[in-house]
């Protein structure tokens, strides 16, 4: 898997927009993705009804495509994220999730059969993520389960930085120390 090595994706602008969201349409929109588990399938939906306007021509994009793009961003000077959720707002470019946009697919295609990557389920209140890590990559997806759906949701996809990869490793080793099947969360 390479990184994307555009110029014009060192900066949110007009071109890396587009550049980016013909990948994730190509992904996640025109084909439809599907996280499959022995013979089951479910839909990697990415709520495209959900849009937020681009911040350069008001054109509406999917909150998930703007999610795998952007970061949590603390210092208000620095966002940039045209969504006006409250919760999204503080939200800033990120040019290393950007340039890994199309990883997403490929490792949600592989997430059983590639021995570098790895699994392990996250609960969180009443939600139940499916934490899917390229492990060579130090890269990262959050797939999401909710009950009253049988699609499955992509929340987020990043990169890992070395100062956190311990505290995955600490959550991976948790659990596979339980032994569970995984069935739980499908």
């Amino acid at each position: 898997m390479i990184i994307l090595t555009s110029a014009t994706l060192r900066t949110l602008n007009p071109i890396s927009i587009e550049e980016l969201f013909s990948i994730f349409k190509r992904d996640f929109i025109d084909n439809e993705t599907y996280l499959r588990k022995e013979e089951q399938s479910y839909l990697i939906n990415v709520k495209k009804e959900c849009c937020c306007p681009c911040p350069f021509d008001n054109t509406p994009k999917p909150e998930r495509f703007w999610h795998i793009i952007t970061k949590d961003e603390y210092n208000p000077r620095a966002r940039n994220s045209p969504c006006p959720n409250d919760k999204e707002k503080n939200r800033k470019y990120d040019e290393a999730r950007a340039k890994r946009i199309h990883w997403v697919k490929i490792i949600i295609d592989n997430w059983q059969s590639d021995e570098d990557i790895k699994h392990f389920y996250q609960k969180r209140g009443n939600k139940k993520n499916l934490i899917i890590w390229h492990t060579k990559r130090d890269f990262l997806i959050i797939i999401r389960r909710e009950s009253h759906s049988s699609d499955r949701f992509l929340i987020s996809s990043y990169l890992i930085f070395r100062s956190e990869i311990r505290r995955y490793e600490k959550q991976l080793k948790k659990y596979e120390e339980n032994a569970p099947t995984g069935d739980e969360w499908f």
